[in-house]
């Protein structure tokens, strides 16, 4: 039986009443403007700091960029890590070879290809998943990961080849003990801009779909608006206006 998770967007779940656990959840960015990276970032943020568990999938951006971003955020990267309910794969520094010896953060294995990335994904998330039942971790926790962004992959590896990936990603994932032996997580992906290969399947994917859009006023403001895209049994789209402040998302 599947349970009704708090994601921690107020207007989500007041008028969905939460997401099912084990659930996909795309925040679709549909311009940069929207900055709707905010909005996972603020899922991350409420999670951690009500102590669950979150594994974050660092796809394209140098880590130093993301923590520095995350922490003006009000994100506590450093003592989320350090009290082991943060674990991170910095797939940008396995690409690079740009890495940092810190405490719950992994790093993939080379070479990496789109046709092994996932193997190597499950190898790192299956020994940290180790890592947190032997600290009796998981007793009382929801399970979170959080990807910014998918559509990164497209500039590291091209449309089709990253199509191809999402399409076997789950076939690999059913059949791999990781997901059998620990608890499974809820997902939250971030997908910033539009394209006919990628997009489409990821929205076929997710069970969640939130837009984000922007408009400049005539007042040279600017109006960011979260549209709830897809749901089980959503009534219309219902749209909210928000804020990003530096110490999370308002919504008007």
């Amino acid at each position: 039986m599947r349970v009704s998770l708090k994601l921690g967007l107020k207007p989500v779940d007041r008028v969905l009443g939460g997401v099912e656990e084990r659930s996909l959840i795309l925040i679709h960015e549909a311009d940069p403007r929207s900055l709707g990276k905010f909005l996972a970032l603020q899922v991350m943020k409420e999670k951690l700091e009500s102590d669950n568990l979150v594994g974050y999938f660092n796809i394209g951006l140098p880590l130093s960029t993301f923590t520095a971003v995350a922490e003006r955020f009000g994100i506590d990267i450093k003592g989320h890590l350090r009290e082991n309910r943060l674990m991170i794969i910095d797939t940008f520094g396995s690409l690079y070879n740009l890495r940092q010896e810190i405490n719950n953060v992994w790093y993939l294995s080379q070479p990496i290809i789109l046709e092994t990335l996932n193997a190597k994904y499950l190898e790192v998330i299956g020994a940290h998943k180790e890592k947190w039942k032997r600290l009796n971790m998981f007793e009382g926790r929801e399970l979170w990961g959080v990807a910014i962004s998918i559509s990164d992959y497209l500039h590291m590896f091209g449309p089709q080849k990253t199509q191809r990936y999402l399409e076997m990603i789950d076939l690999q994932r059913a059949k791999s003990d990781v997901y059998k032996k620990y608890p499974a997580g809820t997902n939250v992906w971030v997908y910033s801009g539009n394209d006919v290969v990628v997009l489409p399947l990821i929205y076929r994917k997710a069970s969640y779909v939130l837009k984000t859009e922007s408009r400049i006023t005539g007042e040279e403001r600017v109006v960011r608006t979260m549209k709830i895209m897809k749901a089980p049994n959503l009534d219309g789209i219902p749209t909210f206006e928000y804020i990003v402040r530096r110490d999370g998302v308002e919504f008007l």
